[in-house]
């Protein structure tokens, strides 16, 4: 029997995109963890056998406790690691405009991180970022978001040329 092939995916909170990633990752043999701020917020994905776990993406620490855990549910492997923070940034001001990296450019550098060891455990493992065309196609009074995305669209084109020799 082919061992199910795995998928980590964080923001997965009921009605939202991770939500949706990991029923469709799970419809297609996919073994899910999904995460969120709160297990409460996933009992749609529980009820349907998703493994969930509790994850803030801006905790380090909590970022370490759940590479750990997965790590130790897979026997140190994992295959796809999505990164997905779609926030919408009009007339932000600049803390939230700093909140806004955080999650949508420091949280995936830091998901890479601490995940790319499973990653590279699996053979074939893969860093799926959820991009938008704001990265390129710029939208008025989103400058904040825009440029977040632009900078989530460079970590992947620099993830792929640093990690080609690994393929």
């Amino acid at each position: 029997m082919t061992e199910k092939r795995t998928v980590l995916i964080t923001g997965c909170s009921s009605g939202g995109i991770g939500s949706a990633l990991a029923k469709e990752f799970y419809s297609q043999g996919f073994r899910v963890f999904a995460t969120s701020r709160r297990l409460e917020s996933m009992e749609e994905l529980s009820a349907l056998r998703i493994e969930t776990l509790t994850l803030d993406v801006t905790d380090v620490d909590a970022i370490r406790n759940t590479r750990d855990e997965v790590a130790g549910r897979t026997g140190g492997k994992l295959d796809v690691l999505p990164t997905a923070y779609p926030v919408a940034a009009t007339d932000m001001d600049m803390s939230a405009v700093r909140a806004l990296f955080v999650i949508n450019v420091f949280a995936p550098m830091i998901m890479v991180q601490e995940f790319i060891q499973l990653l590279m455990s699996s053979g074939k493992g893969r860093i799926v970022n959820i991009g938008s065309m704001c990265g390129i196609m710029p939208v008025p009074f989103s400058a904040a978001y825009n440029t977040s995305k632009a900078a989530l669209h460079s970590l992947g084109d620099t993830l792929r040329v640093e990690l080609a020799p690994f393929e």
